[in-house]
């Protein structure tokens, strides 16, 4: 990684951060391998700095959570024993 990645990610990140940060969110909690913390640490970084909104922040994690738990309870409530299967063949 050269010195001009560092700014470029970050100019992204301030750009985007709202967005990055509901789709990695998004992405962990419909099971998929993609860690959200790292993207969760650098937007509060970004928030502390004046960057980005803290609220805004917190309310695009939220609404992340939210949306993808409710598919799961929608998933689980009309295919049952399949998605519990599903499950525990991912995360093995």
């Amino acid at each position: 990684m050269s010195g001009n990645d560092l700014p470029n990610s970050l100019e992204f990140l301030i750009r985007h951060g709202y967005w990055v940060l509901f789709l990695s969110i998004l992405a962990e909690q419909g099971a998929l391998p993609l860690p959200s913390v790292p993207f969760l640490l650098l937007c509060g970084a970004l928030a502390r700095a004046g960057k980005l909104n803290l609220f805004v922040a917190i309310l695009c994690g939220l609404c992340a959570c939210l949306i993808a738990d409710n598919l799961w309870f929608q998933l689980g409530r009309a295919r049952g024993i399949r998605i519990l299967r599903f499950i525990c063949r991912v995360s093995l």
